[in-house]
């Protein structure tokens, strides 16, 4: 090739770039066909319960149930979709959730290609000295972005949550404003298209509005350069005409303005932490959930309130219930989430992605200046995703959160690194070498996920749902639980509301408890208006004499005829 012409050389190394980025493309998509594929059977999430609830309030029209205080309503509704198309089964109902994963799965690597190239060619400015990475070396630039986004997504492939979904916007969102400021004619129709990512976005996850909030922000004070305060003003005229709909909805249903509550509720779950009757476990870490009222304390009996259709209320819409949990300012419980949530952000960084930050100081040093004139040259869109950042830390910060801010930050650092033109051989090193060292220590915990045999099936709670009938449950009637409410995929199936709770945590003492007071919490589940308790096993615990043993040992029930007194 030392005989052609530069510009066909150019043309042959975009070819071949182009090539490795399909085929890293390809191994994300096959990876995530294999995690969805192995984990059809597996049990969801506890909030894919609640997301599975609202799509089936949504699939049968229950329009003023299906506006939901907590949970972001556009999972739901691909959901609904998916399930409206398939129609699927009880056995085949997490499969179609994990179909549906996949499609987003999709979606995310569309969006990510996107804001890779995006932010690379942000970065090609005439004004710059030195040369970008991604020009330095294109095909170290590929690799790094794709083996970030496959050890970021590939977890949360079989998770029924809508976090990729969030990702995906994030990205798309980052992408479009990264190309408002590449240099070229910016026109109305992009800040039209801007203003959609940015509700699409709020339907996702209620905390996008308020990075779409702090992107406006961003884009009006950058206009007060360009003077150009048409295209902020159209895109944020969108958005909130696009939204509005769905916040009148939510406001009426609430009873206040509000464009979600599950900020204020996770707040006071995590940060205030008022005792409010049930610890439940989220990452290790236990925070008090209010089911409802507690009936009796020895053993623990909640009682739980009923919505026709829905299979445990509180936490299908925390917001209409947990009235006792109010987001008052804790200083001791803010320092202590602060402490929480910054060591999760420092395992994340430092142990991770310690490979890839090493290699990234490594790159800077060769032109420091040029890298942080660059960084504060992208303040417009580093500055709404640290913010969001700073209020997940300030409440509850997980991984999964994180996706796609995570990706856009990294992709904005590695972007604005400068290559000197004697140091490329140097710059090619430190990428390859931290991208090697990145993938050597993520691949094995991969691999190990595609082959491992799955440990747990949705088997029991199949069983579970299909045997009720046989003893008298029928769809629509309540029933108790000696268990936790946010995972009884039994009950879903089964088609009956959950009223009354004995939690896994207090299911010991119910079982060690006397003949008596055994009798008085069966007793007091009744009062409640449950038709009979169900015990889905969890231990090689016997069924009591006076309990039916359910088929192939999935569970065990007891009717409650004897003191029922009716739906509550």
């Amino acid at each position: 090739m030392a005989g052609q012409p530069p510009v066909l050389i150019d043309i042959a190394h975009n070819d071949y770039h182009n090539r490795i980025e399909r085929i890293a493309q390809g191994v994300v998509i096959l990876v995530g066909l294999l995690r969805a594929i192995a984990s059809r059977n597996l049990p969801l999430n506890s909030d894919g319960l609640a997301y599975l609830d609202v799509a089936r309030v949504y699939l049968r029209h229950d329009w003023s149930l299906a506006v939901n205080g907590y949970w972001g309503p556009l999972y739901s509704w691909l959901l609904a979709a998916m399930m409206r198309i398939v129609r699927p089964t009880a056995r085949h109902e997490f499969a179609t959730v994990r179909a549906v994963n996949f499609l987003i799965l999709l979606l995310c690597l569309y969006a990510f290609s996107r804001f890779w190239r995006s932010v690379a060619d942000w970065n090609r400015k005439p004004d710059n000295d030195g040369l970008p990475l991604a020009d330095a070396y294109p095909l170290g630039w590929v690799l790094l972005g794709y083996a970030l986004f496959l050890t970021k997504i590939h977890w949360f492939i079989d998770v029924a949550t809508p976090d990729v979904l969030v990702g995906s916007m994030v990205l798309l969102i980052a992408a479009r404003v990264l190309e408002l400021d590449d240099g070229k004619p910016q026109h109305l129709a992009d800040y039209v298209g801007l203003g959609f990512l940015l509700a699409v976005g709020f339907y996702a996850k209620a905390i996008l509005f308020y990075f779409g909030l702090f992107v406006l922000m961003a884009l009006m004070i950058r206009s007060f350069l360009s003077r150009y305060y048409r295209g902020p003003i159209t895109a944020a005229l969108v958005c909130t005409l696009l939204v509005s709909p769905y916040v009148a909805a939510l406001t009426h249903t609430l009873g206040h303005f509000t464009v979600g509550e599950t900020g204020r509720l996770n707040y006071a779950w995590f940060v205030d932490g008022t005792e409010t009757g049930k610890p439940w476990v989220d990452g290790g870490a236990a925070f008090p959930f209010f089911p409802g009222p507690i009936m009796l304390n020895n053993p623990k009996v909640f009682r739980i309130p009923r919505l026709e259709g829905v299979t445990y209320a509180p936490w299908y819409d925390a917001a209409r219930f947990d009235k006792r949990s109010r987001a008052n300012f804790n200083l001791r419980g803010e320092l202590r989430q602060l402490w929480i949530n910054r060591i999760g952000l420092e395992n994340e960084i430092l142990l991770t992605h310690s490979a890839l930050l090493v290699s990234m100081i490594i790159l800077i040093c060769g032109a420091p200046r040029a890298f942080f004139r660059r960084l504060t040259a992208a303040w417009f869109c580093v500055m709404p995703i640290v913010i969001v950042i700073g209020m997940y830390l300030l409440v509850h910060l997980v991984v999964r959160f994180m996706i796609g801010f995570s990706l856009v930050l990294w992709g904005l650092a590695y972007s604005c690194i400068s290559v000197p033109s004697n140091s490329r051989l140097l710059a090619r090193r430190a990428l390859l070498s931290g991208v090697a060292v990145f993938g050597a220590c993520t691949l094995p915990g991969l691999l190990h996920t595609l082959a491992s045999p799955a440990q747990d099936s949705i088997e029991r709670d199949v069983l579970v749902a299909e045997a009720m009938p046989n003893y008298g449950v029928r769809p629509g009637d309540s029933v108790g639980l000696i268990g936790d409410g946010q995972v009884a995929f039994w009950a879903h199936w089964a088609q009956v509301s959950v009223v009354a709770e004995i939690t896994s945590i207090d299911s010991a003492s119910f079982w060690s408890s006397s003949f008596e007071l055994q009798r008085a919490a069966l007793r007091s589940m009744a009062e409640s208006g449950a038709k009979a308790v169900i015990w889905r096993r969890d231990s090689k615990r016997p069924c009591p004499p006076e309990w039916v043993q359910l088929p192939k040992d999935s569970g065990c029930m007891i009717s409650l005829n004897p003191w029922h007194a009716g739906p509550s």
